[in-house]
């Protein structure tokens, strides 16, 4: 095998875990990027061929050497985490084995054109390994989920892991490593090595489907606040309306009032006009509506509500994530404080804050007794299950797409929510 087929098998092996990262969004200078680690990989490609001379060990080194650096060419290149850039380079490795052994055998196939002839040689690399790629890119790599940038999950990671050690256990048996002929045993390591694949490809429906069915909860979940937030919005107006009403009362009453009865009536005025103190600045419009909502909802059944937030630091949540998250933690706070016959337990703290690179949310309020917890989350104690207990869950579910963090404990008979965000650079 000439220095030219070297090379083109090398460019082959950097294209395939390209195919799996090309729809996701590429970093700045991507094109040189690109053209460094190019250099980079074709250079560590020829020295390990040159230097291979059929000794296993610098098999393997070269190989391990590769997988490294194709994963930290698809993390330079593509805004992707590290755990996608080492799915994807899965992906591309396994790919470009299978396309390999079908040039192996056909190379060396009997009375074959390929090891004399340098062009058709080039012209079988370029046809196998062009052909596969042209399959899996209008296939595989389009229907795999492109929202693959934001995260791969440790269980998904690991198993795929597994799966092409796997493959690459079977790829360096004497028979598919060897250069030998198209043999009943060279057939089933070769479809063991495609059910592997299917398998890999398989896993991944699966963690796509769980991950459906995880937004089907989730917007469960928010229509059924939507819901809650129309009653609560129908009560917030009906309460407004009725202290307008008393107002007018209580200014005709003034016209006619004693000066005895003047002190009553402004007493009661000052207490309709206090409702308003419900309505929040903190510079943030989505939190300042969530907390005038919940303030109002508060005022009216006797539970104080404290806040000291920066909204601004805010502003890189989506709305509706926000919504849910900050919603979904007043709730869970609100009915627990509702219990309470004491006033000074009807408190709800809430702390939004900038901490060096992070965003911090802190909503604290006392509880009754310990909570029972199932798994990492406390057990709703409401009796309709099927649209309680998930708000934890789902603030959890969100907080994943920010790469945040949700900590729950209990201390001093209080229960405290804390989320942290990693504050974005341009933020």
């Amino acid at each position: 095998m000439g220095i030219l087929q070297i090379w083109i098998l090398q460019m082959t092996f950097w294209v395939s875990g390209a195919i799996f990262s090309c729809s996701m969004e590429k970093r700045e200078r991507f094109g040189v990027r690109a053209g460094i680690f190019a250099i980079l990989a074709i250079v560590e490609g020829i020295i390990f061929q040159l230097l291979w001379g059929g000794q296993m060990w610098l098999v393997l080194g070269g190989r391990v050497v590769s997988a490294v650096l194709m994963v930290i060419i698809l993390w330079c290149c593509w805004q992707i985490t590290w755990t996608v850039s080492v799915y994807n380079a899965i992906w591309g490795m396994s790919v470009w084995q299978l396309a390999l052994e079908l040039w192996k055998v056909a190379r060396f196939w009997e009375n074959s054109v390929f090891i004399e002839n340098v062009l058709a040689d080039v012209l079988l690399i370029l046809g196998l390994f062009g052909g596969s790629f042209v399959i899996c890119a209008c296939t595989i790599a389009r229907w795999m989920p492109k929202d693959r940038k934001k995260k791969i999950g440790p269980r998904q990671l690991s198993s795929a892991i597994l799966i092409f050690l796997i493959i690459e256990m079977l790829a360096y048996s004497p028979t598919l490593s060897g250069f030998t002929a198209y043999n009943e045993d060279w057939k089933f390591l070769y479809l063991s090595q495609l059910m592997c694949l299917v398998i890999l490809y398989l896993q991944n429906e699966l963690f796509k489907k769980s991950e459906m069915k995880q937004e089907l909860a989730l917007m469960n979940l928010l229509w059924k606040k939507e819901q809650d937030q129309y009653q609560l919005t129908k009560e917030n107006i009906a309460l407004i309306n009725q202290k307008s009403h008393d107002l007018k009362h209580q200014i005709r009453a003034l016209r006619k009032a004693s000066k005895e009865e003047l002190d009553t009536y402004l007493d009661e005025m000052e207490d309709s006009v206090r409702i308003y103190e419900a309505i929040v600045k903190t510079g943030n419009d989505v939190f300042d509506t969530i907390l005038t909502e919940k303030s109002l909802y508060c005022k009216d059944r006797g539970i104080q509500v404290s806040c000291v937030a920066d909204g601004s630091q805010m502003d890189f949540i989506n709305t509706v994530d926000l919504y849910a998250i900050l919603g979904n933690a007043m709730d869970n706070a609100i009915e627990a404080v509702e219990k309470f016959d004491e006033l000074e337990k009807r408190q709800i703290d809430v702390m939004i804050y900038r901490q060096q690179n992070f965003l911090v949310m802190n909503i604290i309020n006392p509880i009754d007794g310990n909570l029972i917890y199932e798994g990492e989350f406390p057990v709703t104690t409401k009796g309709d299950k099927k649209f309680h207990g998930y708000g934890l869950r789902s603030i959890k579910y969100i907080l994943n797409k920010y790469d945040g963090v949700l900590n729950i404990s209990e201390e001093d008979g209080c229960f405290s929510l804390k989320i942290l965000i990693p504050i974005p650079n341009e933020q």
